[in-house]
């Protein structure tokens, strides 16, 4: 029979997983309707009437495809945080967690290529 305080834990542990899910799935959600944003408004700027904006198409097209990596990375984000929400669970059922060092240099490296192509793609309207 389990105490009182263990099972405590146990419902801590699973509602702190489902708060690392959920926030998974916002950032998942952010960076896919931010690439959706820097794809659009590019080519929203590029259309403006008087060419006054001063956006060339080389311009606009970096910004898509800079929109289109931003919404495959929360793709991505998303697909793992589902994963990592299952690994989990499994693993506080059965007494066993273990932690993902290797998610966190991920995710870290992800973050660090994507903010060098932010500068690139910065630097080239410049």
């Amino acid at each position: 029979m389990m105490r009182s305080t263990d099972m405590n834990l146990r419902v801590t542990d699973h509602l702190a997983n489902e708060r690392t899910f959920l926030a998974y799935v916002r950032t998942s959600l952010s960076l896919m309707a931010f690439g959706f944003v820097i794809a659009k408004f590019a080519v929203l700027a590029h259309a403006m009437p008087g060419g006054q904006v001063g956006v060339s198409p080389g311009t606009a097209m970096s910004s898509h495809r800079l929109g289109i990596v931003f919404a495959a990375i929360g793709v991505l984000v998303g697909a793992i945080g589902s994963w990592r929400f299952v690994v989990v669970d499994t693993e506080l059922k059965r007494d066993e967690y273990h932690s993902a060092p290797w998610l966190a240099i991920a995710v870290g490296a992800a973050t660090v290529i994507t903010g060098i192509l932010v500068i690139m793609n910065l630097l080239r309207v410049l």
